[in-house]
């Protein structure tokens, strides 16, 4: 099986391992790579297959502007503790070009169907762990692009911001 099969295997399995009410989310795959998002684009899951470091990552990613990133790794640093009873090998740190991450390597290895289903079951549960967390903490500026999904509370603030403005 090729790398690209694998991951788009991964989809379906995913929506069958989370709660109906997580189970719309985006999905962008490539031949090394899935992204999994809500409102937010700049703020997904991956899978990222690094055949030359022998790993394949998982986490959630903050790709946003470096303020946004910045405030959402302190507010998961806030929740170090309960991440790590619900996903215990997971590192949370500063990354690359600013960015920000919630992850773990999973060993490199060839794909298959096992690899798809184990793909699955981390992702779901990094989605599983970590969305409430996400939607709970996004600062209420931070764009969220479908209106339907967007935490309740951020609506509230992002509505009462723009009836201040109005005045």
């Amino acid at each position: 099986m090729q790398s690209e099969e694998c991951l788009r295997r991964v989809r379906p399995l995913v929506r069958e391992r989370v709660p109906a009410e997580l189970r719309a989310f985006q999905w962008e795959s490539f031949s090394f790579q899935s992204k999994l998002w809500y409102g937010n684009k700049a703020l997904h899951y991956e899978i990222w297959r690094r055949e030359k470091l022998g790993s394949i990552e998982i986490g959630l990613h903050f790709e946003a502007d470096p303020l946004t990133n910045a405030r959402l790794l302190a507010a998961f640093a806030a929740n170090a503790k309960a991440i790590r009873r619900a996903l215990a090998r997971a590192r949370i740190e500063e990354w690359d070009r600013g960015w920000a991450r919630v992850w773990e390597p999973l060993p490199h290895r060839k794909p298959d169907a096992g690899l798809a289903s184990e793909l699955a079951e981390r992702i779901a549960a990094y989605v599983i762990a970590l969305e409430p967390i996400l939607r709970r903490e996004l600062p209420s500026d931070v764009a969220w692009t479908e209106p339907e999904t967007r935490p309740a509370r951020v609506k509230a603030a992002a509505k009462s911001r723009t009836t201040s403005a109005a005045r």
